[in-house]
């Protein structure tokens, strides 16, 4: 059985949260035991181990992060440029995990039945999970032009809108269309 999951958080996990996702959810959930700067500290849902293990060969991986405007109580960057920056450690995180074997980027229809074809006719327990890189509200981009830089590396998602209100769209939570620079 092959099962695609089509929204994970993982590099956010790995970067802002620090968990290792090469280790079993178990020794995460041991490892933040004691830790209280994070409200679901100990509380992790997912690594990789264990998307093996339910046969998730394949999953929309997340860049995201947010910028928030003064006043917003939500948590974010203070400038596109640092959100771009936050965005970057993240895809360096999925590239550092295909550099170890764990995952591997899907781009096309080529790289997609090729790991289709890994994952249902190969018995090895530990195959790289396979991403469709995808962008969670496109704060990050600096500019419109910055999709295309995106595209380059590897983005093949993106949902102009996250929760709350967005540079380029409103979110969960918050009334209005597209904005200006969305519809630019």
């Amino acid at each position: 059985m092959f099962i695609v999951d089509a929204h994970l958080d993982l590099a956010m996990n790995a970067i802002e949260w620090n968990r290792d996702l090469r280790q079993p959810l178990n020794a995460i959930r041991e490892r933040e035991q004691n830790l209280k700067d994070k409200p679901d500290r100990g509380k992790g849902t997912v690594a990789l181990p264990e998307l093996r293990q339910g046969n998730i060969g394949l999953v929309v991986a997340t860049q995201i992060a947010r910028v928030v405007e003064p006043g917003n109580p939500l948590p974010g960057w203070h400038s596109p440029q640092q959100a771009w920056a936050q965005t970057q450690a993240q895809l360096s995180w999925y590239k550092e995990m295909e550099e170890a074997g764990e995952m591997t980027t899907i781009k096309d229809n080529e790289t997609l039945e090729k790991h289709i074809r890994l994952w249902t006719n190969n018995s090895e327990s530990k195959k790289p999970v396979g991403y469709i890189l995808s962008l969670e509200g496109a704060d990050s981009l600096i500019t419109i032009d910055y999709l295309d830089r995106a595209y380059q590396y590897g983005l093949r998602a993106l949902g102009p809108a996250h929760y709350g209100p967005g540079r380029y769209a409103n979110g969960t939570d918050a009334t209005g269309k597209m904005n200006k620079q969305g519809l630019a």
